[in-house]
């Protein structure tokens, strides 16, 4: 049937970003950027996350802009501090919340025809979920970049996770950024191409900012798209997400062609990067609390 009702599974996080010479205190996580994205394009969109009680009211701003958000237990939420330095971003992540379920998952899929996977770190999301989504019914959707790198020393660093196969073996859509499929390039030894055939996948997004990005579809020719000029960069942080999200809907709910499709996720992603696609208070948490604050680490 057509696409409807969407779940994002992911950290919903507390995100501390140096942008330049500017600091901004955000909601952040794939589930909130891809949440927001699916919502704004008319969907109906849930959030699986889990965020402590302490911090409950970060969820009240996706609340009220109409994303139903469903938090499971955690001591902790997940805290990024995100630094751009040049182009290069530099990821702390200070506190880890406990990982999503699959019977939370399984809970949803009755109610959803799409599953946007949006994890952060390998342990975002329950192990053994990814095995068992590969016979799930939903479309199956899913950025790597979780799955792609591991916590070492407070520090997220580049690191291939062992449950990145089961994760593509469930996926039918796939978004990687360049360093990111390169890394899967090397780690697996053969190119997108043949990992999609390995792993039943239709369509790979490799995204590339500023510079554009490429779609793989399965034995189709690679399909360029450019991205369109940024006027004035506020805030990098989620433009993959909104990418994925927008694609993922141009293609599936309304059948607009590859071409037509990344073209219009590109040109979404550029209006975020510029501030203009979410009003600024949704997404603000208020400014730094001072060191030693309580929730500070």
């Amino acid at each position: 049937g057509p696409m409807c009702a969407v779940a994002v599974v992911g950290s919903v996080t507390i995100d501390h970003n140096h942008v330049g010479g500017r600091r901004f205190l955000k909601l952040g996580g794939a589930a909130s950027y891809a949440g927001l994205t699916y919502l704004r394009l008319g969907l109906s969109a849930r959030v699986l996350c889990n965020v402590a009680p302490t911090d409950a009211a970060i969820c009240t701003p996706l609340r009220r802009a109409g994303v139903q958000v469903l938090s499971g237990r955690t001591r902790h939420t997940t805290r990024f501090v995100n630094r751009m330095i040049r182009d290069a971003r530099v990821q702390q992540t200070p506190t880890l919340a406990a990982p999503i379920r699959y019977r939370r998952i399984a809970a949803v899929l009755k109610r959803i025809d799409c599953l946007h996977l949006g994890p952060l770190h390998p342990e975002d999301i329950e192990a053994h979920a990814y095995g068992r989504l590969a016979a799930c019914g939903a479309l199956v959707v899913l950025d790597v970049q979780g799955l792609v790198r591991k916590k070492c020393r407070g520090r997220l660093v580049p690191a291939v996770s062992e449950h990145l196969a089961a994760a593509l073996q469930a996926a039918s859509i796939v978004k990687a950024d360049r360093s990111e499929a390169d890394r899967i390039v090397e780690a697996y030894g053969i190119g997108i191409e043949a990992l999609m055939e390995r792993f039943g996948i239709a369509e790979w997004a490799v995204t590339g900012g500023a510079d554009g990005g490429c779609i793989h579809a399965r034995r189709r020719r690679p399909q360029p798209y450019p991205a369109p000029p940024v006027g004035r960069v506020v805030d990098p942080t989620g433009a993959g997400d909104v990418f994925l999200a927008a694609y993922t809907e141009a293609r599936v709910r309304q059948g607009l062609s590859v071409a037509a499709a990344s073209r219009r996720a590109a040109g979404l992603a550029a209006t975020h990067v510029s501030g203009q696609l979410f009003p600024a208070a949704l997404l603000d948490l208020g400014r730094r609390p001072p060191a030693g604050a309580p929730g500070e680490h």
